[in-house]
């Protein structure tokens, strides 16, 4: 089994540690000479939400406003994404980020299917190390890859972002 490195999965929320996270996930491409592809997730409205959106717009121009709002939200994401990365990633990242996405739908199955789409060796996340209790009640973005990524056989390395 060969266990080289040389596709990486950042996974990034755009929160206040994602750049110490990544800060792993390069030092580990620098290591292998391995490449990496930054991917966030852009979560749906929940069904509340979207209840509530239905029930106050007309159809016509929901139709519209779901048109033109995807486009809109989409480029505002790779925006901050692009933004998020000139101010706090490494100075030499350009040297092996390979690509960064933004793609709508669910962080854990945007995650996977990213991983698998781009036949990643490893995941990097950050984790915030909840505990069993809290994440029975709230779930962990993590913890689920964590468990998802264990069928198509992808590791996952978990950055504890509290010690961060």
């Amino acid at each position: 089994m060969d266990y080289t490195i040389r596709t990486i999965l950042y996974a990034t929320d755009l929160g206040p540690h994602g750049p110490d996270v990544f800060n792993h996930a390069f030092s580990l491409a620098k290591q292998y000479s391995a490449k990496i592809h930054i991917i966030h997730a852009l979560e749906p409205m929940s069904d509340y939400a979207q209840s509530l959106v239905e029930t106050l717009v007309p159809p016509d121009t929901l139709k519209t406003l779901h048109q033109t709002g995807i486009v809109q939200v989409n480029q505002e994401m790779h925006r901050r994404l692009e933004k998020f990365c000139e101010e706090h990633l490494h100075p030499e990242a350009e040297t092996v980020v390979a690509d960064m996405r933004v793609v709508a739908g669910h962080p854990v199955e945007v995650i996977i299917d990213e991983a698998k789409r781009i036949n990643a060796d490893l995941i990097v996340l950050g984790s915030h190390g909840q505990t069993a209790l809290g994440e029975m009640f709230m779930g962990s973005v993590a913890h689920k890859v964590l468990i998802k990524a264990r069928h198509p056989g992808i590791p996952v390395f978990l950055v504890p972002i509290d010690r961060v």
